[in-house]
């Protein structure tokens, strides 16, 4: 009835509120075939035949990392005409493992992630946390993915979802804390992590070794370098770490691990106390540096020299002092 006086008035207020007469919005792989900073995951996309799942009509979150960032991969994944060429088969199921590991279920904007872990559409393996993402909101603002990635721009509408454009390519992990440590300590040039690893497979730290290796864990762990180590050595005047007590070393160790949380250096603020095993340890943040100083540290905290080393099982940062309980 208002409809009917309103056009006898010759007004047309009363259309239907729902009708959206705009163009359908383009799916996922066209959005990102529409970009040309996209073609190297539009042709990963093509590999590994996900073109059906990420055009369907479910709603999916994608993280899409630019060329850039898959250039910095190596080959064959690192452009679209080396991706194109892949044959082998167990390449291509590499492939798609880690483009599913860029693929959350749901249409989640940018405000709608939380500080939190999330579960991808990467199968999970036997036994092990690759699965996961692990999603900061830094204080500076934005959002930032397992501690290294950035979202570049956010919020790109799809029909099928919503598609976030990141600086980096993700990759599931594969090993668990105590794997990473032999890996570096072990590394044909350059290995920084001989003498923790001489310090953790000291029987009086077998709790902490296990501690580190368990599946389940969820650690954050402060990872002194050789160097570190060495200075350490000098400052105490001992020449091996073999002179170091029990007691001692089991407790700086400690000192070096967070339970129960995953801590990225974009989850860290300034002059946070963040507590271990064997009390706290303060951490200083200034623009993307991130320092951490143990009380017995005095005035001279360590720094971070690289961040977010991510585990199955945590994640490591590499410091460069050994952090040092109250005396």
């Amino acid at each position: 009835m208002i409809c009917a006086v309103l056009a006898s008035l010759g007004l047309t207020a009363c259309d239907d509120d729902d009708d959206d007469s705009g163009p359908a919005q383009s799916n996922i792989v066209q959005v990102a075939q529409s970009n040309s900073n996209l073609t190297t995951l539009v042709a990963a996309v093509q590999k590994a035949d996900l073109g059906t799942t990420l055009s369907g009509t479910t709603e999916l979150t994608v993280f899409a990392p630019t060329n850039d960032a898959f250039a910095q991969l190596p080959a064959p994944f690192n452009n679209a005409q080396n991706i194109n060429g892949i044959t082998d088969q167990n390449q291509i199921a590499t492939l798609r493992g880690i483009l599913l590991y860029h693929v959350l279920a749901g249409d989640l904007n940018a405000n709608e992630l939380n500080a939190q872990a999330y579960t991808t559409q990467r199968p999970a393996s036997t036994g092990i946390n690759d699965n996961t993402v692990y999603i900061s909101k830094p204080a500076a603002g934005g959002v930032a993915i397992n501690g290294n990635t950035r979202v570049a721009q956010a919020d790109v509408d799809a029909s099928n979802g919503v598609v976030h454009v990141i600086d980096r390519v993700l990759l599931p992990p594969s090993q668990r804390i105590p794997e990473i440590v032999v890996a570096r300590a072990s590394a044909s040039t350059n290995p920084e992590f001989t003498l923790l690893l001489q310090a953790l497979q000291r029987p009086a730290a077998s709790a902490l070794l296990t501690a580190a290796a368990n599946a389940g864990a969820n650690l954050t762990v402060f990872a002194p370098t050789d160097a570190a180590f060495r200075a350490l050595l000098q400052q105490l005047g001992f020449t091996s770490l073999d002179q170091v007590p029990n007691d001692v070393l089991v407790r700086v160790l400690q000192l070096h691990i967070v339970n129960n949380a995953r801590a990225f250096s974009t989850d860290l603020t300034n002059n946070q106390t963040v507590a271990t095993l064997n009390g706290n340890v303060t951490i200083g943040v200034n623009n993307n540096a991130v320092t951490v100083r143990g009380a017995g540290n005095g005035n001279t905290p360590a720094n971070v020299v690289t961040a977010n080393l991510l585990a199955t099982n945590g994640v490591v940062h590499v410091i460069d002092r050994v952090l040092l309980p109250q005396p």
